[in-house]
């Protein structure tokens, strides 16, 4: 199968077009590559290759400059997916958009979320994400919007990184600076992989919104403490984790994800805690 991929020098991307490299015949575009808010561009570089999927990973990723800069967030994450959606529709090919689960943003709770609950984004990046749903499939019916989850990948890994959980931690360690994490935060962080691994699957899907990531029913600061303790076990770090990991009640907020859902497609993610786990003692 064709499947090009935008952002696909980004940290998911780059990944993503890796894997997929291996048994599809893979059109990888880097932001340079392509400008997705360039209409024209879109338009003629779909019509070019003509594939039969598209994974669109592009995007301002970073939550605190869409935040400062809402129109860039608006113009590239709204309006870009909006030409991809377009592209995809005139030639037919199935397009699977990276969404977020900020989309849920600002409520209390423990429980995860399910897709058809309320969203009630408290970030411009939540709203355009979500405003880039909705958008895409009022024109694309077929297409699949994926809400994921903060991602990390392994500390030794030699692609590109993001500053994930345990890139945090290990800095954090390194400079013997404690973290303060919120007992009152409930979110799902998923390794990279787990995600890139599942990504093919996703093409055979119903058109629709679907939560894609780790669940978890623990809070940041347990989640961060349990990191903390598989990153000591496998000889990352030194720092004893009950000192590098120090609670705090300041942020509250919820926006954990409930996979049932995908399940029912045969897909499915450890927890954030076994996905923790299985990463690291993987890598040791």
């Amino acid at each position: 199968m064709k499947i090009l991929i935008t952002g696909a020098n980004g940290f998911v991307g780059c990944r993503v077009a890796r894997f997929l490299g291996m048994s599809h015949q893979v059109v990888a575009l880097s932001s340079k590559d392509l400008d997705i808010t360039d209409t024209e561009a879109v338009y003629s570089t779909v019509m070019e290759h003509l594939p039969k999927a598209i994974i669109h990973l592009a995007a301002l990723s970073s939550p605190a400059y869409c935040q400062q800069n809402p129109e860039d967030s608006k113009i590239v994450n709204v309006e870009g997916t909006i030409n991809v959606a377009r592209a995809a529709a005139a030639v037919g090919a199935k397009m699977i958009f990276a969404s977020s689960d900020q989309v849920y943003g600002g409520l209390e709770g423990e429980e995860g979320f399910a897709e058809d609950e309320v969203q009630c984004p408290t970030t411009i990046y939540g709203l355009h994400k979500l405003a880039a749903e909705n958008e895409m499939l009022s024109l694309l019916p077929n297409a699949v919007a994926l809400r994921l989850t903060w991602m990390y990948d392994i500390p030794v890994s030699p692609l590109r990184q993001n500053e994930g959980i345990l890139i945090k931690l290990m800095e954090a360690a390194k400079n013997n600076q404690p973290l303060e994490v919120s007992t009152q935060e409930y979110r799902g962080i998923t390794h990279v992989w787990e995600v890139v691994r599942r990504i093919e699957g996703t093409i055979g899907l119903p058109g629709g919104v679907y939560n894609f990531g780790s669940t978890n029913d623990v809070s940041s600061f347990d989640t961060y403490r349990a990191a903390a303790q598989f990153l000591m076990t496998t000889g990352f770090i030194e720092m004893d984790p009950h000192e590098l990991v120090q609670p705090s009640e300041a942020f509250k907020r919820n926006i954990s994800l409930s996979i049932h859902k995908l399940e029912r497609f045969g897909l499915t993610f450890p927890s954030s805690i076994a996905g923790l786990r299985n990463a690291l003692l993987h890598s040791a």
